[in-house]
Formats: C-alpha cells, sequence, structure tokens
C-alpha cells in the first residue's frame, strides 16, 4: 500500500524475508540516509526519528526536516515493512507531491533485499550459499 498525502507519504510491502533480516535491512537504509534516531526498539522492530530532506524552507532556505517510523511486523511467508515519513505539522493541501524520501527509502531497501536474497548467508559461518541450497555446503548447517 502507498498512499502520499499531505504533508507525507506511508508505505507498507510484503517481504518473503524472515522479519529480523528485513530489520537489518532497514536499519542499513536508516543509516545511508542520515536517519537522527529518537527510539529504537529492537525487539518490537519500531524506529522513532527524523530526517533532513531536499525540501527549503520559505524564508531562510534551510532544509525542512522530517519524522520517519520504520517498523517490521512478522507475516506468513516473511514480513511487512512499514515507512512512514511526514513533516511534523500536517498541510491542508500541498502542490509538490511528498513522496521523494519514501521513494528513496524502498528503493534502497529493496535493493538489499535483492542482494540478500540472490546471494543467501549461511546463518552460522555467514558464506554465500547457493540460491536453493537447503544446507550449507561450507558448514553443513540447516539453512
Amino acid at each position: 500500500m502507498h498512499v502520499n498525502g499531505s504533508g507525507g507519504s506511508f508505505v507498507e510491502n510484503d517481504y518473503e524475508l524472515a522479519p529480523e533480516v528485513a530489520w537489518q535491512l532497514g536499519l542499513q537504509v536508516c543509516r545511508e540516509m542520515n536517519v537522527d534516531v529518537e527510539t529504537q526498539d529492537d525487539a518490537g522492530m519500531l524506529l522513532n526519528g527524523s530526517l533532513l530532506t531536499r525540501e527549503k524552507t520559505f524564508l531562510f532556505g534551510k532544509p525542512k526536516r522530517k519524522e520517519i517510523v520504520f517498523a517490521v511486523q512478522p507475516a506468513e511467508g516473511g514480513c511487512t515493512v512499514i515507512v512512514d515519513i511526514h513533516k511534523k505539522r500536517i498541510e491542508v493541501y500541498s502542490l509538490k507531491p511528498q513522496n521523494k524520501e519514501t521513494d528513496q527509502f524502498v528503493a534502497l531497501f529493496e535493493e538489499k533485499a535483492q542482494a540478500y536474497l540472490d546471494r543467501r548467508i549461511c546463518p552460522h559461518c555467514k558464506a554465500a550459499l547457493p540460491k536453493n541450497a537447503a544446507f550449507c555446503p561450507f558448514c553443513g548447517a540447516k539453512v
């Protein structure tokens, strides 16, 4: 689900990834996007923070800051990744699309998820695995 509203946007996508893997990939994306983390609940897989945007304030031309909520929820066959990026105050209307940051987050996340899926990693020895391996050919661990 993609919702582009006044002052922000919301994305909810399902992935065939273990929730813990999606959480770690999302944290990597947050670091790459220079998210200032306010609260991070690793057990609940929930992060609240803020980030600077490319938008500028009208009077002084300073970068605008938006709030971000990133969450991962277990789902059948994988997980649901939720990203909500919005301005601190809701706008009644906006002439510009407000989904640049969520689109960037999703693009980075999906790039990392695909890389992870293409080169599966052994949970025991961290070796790269063939795509359809049920057991690690290096250490014998079940994948």
